[in-house]
């Protein structure tokens, strides 16, 4: 099951390489949470690009959170608002349990679905279904996930149901394959 509050929440994008993107709201700013290895760099200011209507739409962005060593994540600030903030999602693992289904989206191969007008000419997102196989409490805290992460799914969200309920969906971490260096 894909919870709309993710699938608008999740984005195409293009900066360094091109992979997957999603927002959180935190506080009332919207950031967009991604794979770090995706940018060109993770230092100062820069600009990203986001596929909507057919079209790569260019966005400045600050770098305002990068994981360190393996930590494969890059927290951005970004100028203009890509969600509608009644799309509300939580984000935490506290309570995510190994056997867990988790799910993740992205644009494997480069390659995005065309929903129509559901979701406002956004790129639409394929859906990956895994197995929460392992944990590391850190650092850098890591799940492990037993699934199959083609080339374009890095930068985005990993999600589960808390207990089972389908109605209730949290955003666990940030999908990645990429193994960083210190």
């Amino acid at each position: 099951m894909l919870p709309t509050n993710i699938l608008y929440r999740t984005f195409f994008i293009r900066a360094g390489q091109y992979g997957t993107a999603f927002t959180l709201d935190i506080d009332g700013q919207e950031f967009l949470i991604t794979a770090a290895h995706l940018l060109d760099e993770v230092n100062g200011s820069k600009e990203i690009k986001v596929l909507g209507n057919g079209v790569w739409r260019t966005i400045a962005y600050q770098v305002v959170g990068a994981g360190r060593g393996e930590l494969d994540i890059a927290v951005l600030k970004i100028q203009e608002r890509l969600t509608d903030p009644v799309f509300v999602i939580g984000a935490k693992f506290g309570d995510c349990y190994l056997g867990q289904d988790v799910f993740f989206l992205g644009f494997p191969y480069k390659m995005w679905v065309d929903y129509g007008p559901t979701i406002a000419g956004q790129a639409g997102a394929f859906l990956k279904k895994g197995t929460l196989s392992a944990c590391m409490p850190g650092p850098p805290k890591a799940l492990y996930v037993d699934a199959i992460n083609n080339e374009g799914f890095s930068g985005g969200p990993l999600y589960y149901f808390r207990n089972g309920n389908m109605q209730d969906p949290y955003i666990a971490g940030v999908v990645s394959k990429e193994r960083l260096k210190n």
